[in-house]
């Protein structure tokens, strides 16, 4: 931690003056005094993202320069960290670098959460997302657009979420201002939306390690902002911290209809096939846009699985959940009651029902855990919505001792959406997959947007 700090110290004071090469230079004389493999990744990441932040030229040369390094380094840190097996780094990265608590207020009122559930049910469930994308309507605004030499485009713009215009209330202002940046290859082909993981507020991670790469073989990109993230982000909102849970079921259902808009507007200008990917959260959120979408497109969701119920219960991320917070909460009887006048639902019988049944070695023992895994399976199993249009156009990649994503006791892909592709990264956890593996997913949503184009051309 000690390195860490040090690093820091050292990165502000030198990056005042931009010269990212002094930067690199004490980058490499701490990596040399570091034994630990987990702390070298966090100094690497930590050093990535306060550069990516900047709009320095310089700073983006320099990380082009290095980008071949990337994958090396991952596979070095894995083979030294191996004794304490891949999934710790994840662990640890978790500590070092993402100290803030998800969920510090609440679980959502139960209002909140009750509207969030008829929604679910009488919409995303049904795939009518798209008759609330044609009744709201939303205007698309170009806020920037730049030509390169070579005729491809740069483009910026915004558009009113069409969740907003049913739920004013729970997407106010600038949540519900659905932003993007697109990357527009000048021979109009295929494109793929891209969508943000956990922690990723900008554009740089999905324009550096998908869309510059892409747009080689005339694939564009969208890059869309995640509600509650970036300049999406609530004011009283600390990073990545959702406030409350029932943000991340407002945000998923924000998304669907997002990405169902803007498929639509990319075909309508040309571009074909289309397709969704994401990585971690991002690939989640992929595959629930991706129920709700009137035609086959393809999907290529990195890093995810077929439920977040785990994720926030047995995963790393759990670690960072407020139990303290939500555990009174849940205790209350003003909660209770609000949550028993929910009309159909039965959260609260079926926690109890699966506490009778958990031992003391459960992770769900808890009736914290297991109210929590409940309202994930509700919102976020991919059976409750609808089997996508074509499942051949669909490849799922995952990491084998993935720490964030637990995949033991849940239905696999292939059976939930059986013809469904999934690949394994072998020997790796979340983290080290995630900067190790950018060839191999750019090579997947390359291969579905190809197998769309064959199978519907």
């Amino acid at each position: 931690m000690k390195l860490i700090i040090v690093f820091y110290l050292k990165l502000i004071i030198v990056s005042k003056i931009c010269d990212f090469r002094r930067v690199i230079a004490n980058l490499v004389e701490i990596l040399k005094l570091t034994k630990s493999a987990t702390i070298s990744f966090a100094i690497v990441t930590a050093f990535i993202r306060a550069v990516s932040r900047t709009n320095s030229s310089t700073a983006r040369s320099l990380l082009r320069s290095i980008r071949r390094c990337l994958e090396p380094l991952a596979r070095t840190i894995r083979s030294e960290a191996m004794d304490g097996g891949t999934s710790a780094i994840d662990l640890a990265l978790r500590r070092i670098l993402l100290l803030s608590k998800l969920f510090t207020n609440s679980w959502g009122k139960p209002e909140i959460l009750g509207r969030s559930l008829k929604f679910r049910r009488d919409v995303m469930s049904k795939a009518y997302i798209m008759e609330i994308v044609e009744r709201s309507n939303p205007a698309m605004v170009i806020t920037k657009e730049e030509a390169a030499r070579n005729g491809n485009r740069y483009v910026e713009g915004y558009f009113p979420s069409p969740l907003a215009f049913i739920f004013p209330d729970l997407l106010p202002g600038n949540v519900g201002q659905a932003t993007w940046r697109g990357k527009f290859s000048k021979v109009k082909h295929a494109l793929v939306i891209h969508l943000a993981g956990t922690g990723d507020h900008t554009y740089f991670r999905r324009e550096f390690g998908f869309a510059n790469d892409l747009m080689k073989s005339n694939i564009s990109s969208i890059l869309l902002q995640n509600p509650f993230y970036g300049s999406r982000k609530p004011r009283d909102q600390f990073r990545s911290s959702l406030i409350n849970v029932s943000d991340l079921f407002i945000m998923g259902g924000a998304l669907v209809a997002e990405c169902n808009f803007l498929l639509k507007w990319a075909r309508q200008q040309g571009y074909w096939p289309v397709g969704l990917a994401g990585v971690s959260m991002g690939g989640h959120m992929a595959c629930l846009a991706c129920t709700n979408s009137p035609e086959p497109i393809a999907l290529v969701p990195c890093l995810s699985w077929t439920t977040a119920s785990t994720v926030f219960v047995q995963g790393t991320l759990s670690k960072s959940v407020s139990w303290d917070v939500l555990t009174m909460e849940l205790l209350s009887k003003q909660f209770q009651d609000g949550i028993r006048e929910i009309p159909e639902c039965d959260w609260l019988d079926r926690s109890y029902e699966m506490e009778k049944k958990l031992d003391d070695n459960s992770p769900f023992s808890a009736a914290k855990c297991v109210f929590m895994y409940v309202l994930m399976e509700e919102f976020t199993n991919l059976c409750n919505y609808p089997t996508p249009k074509d499942t051949r156009l669909i490849k799922n990649i995952i990491a084998e001792n993935d720490g964030y994503v637990i995949r033991a006791g849940v239905p696999t892909m292939q059976q939930v959406w059986p013809g469904t592709t999934v690949e394994v990264i072998k020997g790796m956890g979340h983290v080290e997959a995630y900067l190790a593996s950018h060839t191999l997913f750019r090579r997947c949503i390359r291969e579905m947007l190809r197998k769309n184009q064959e199978l519907y051309s």
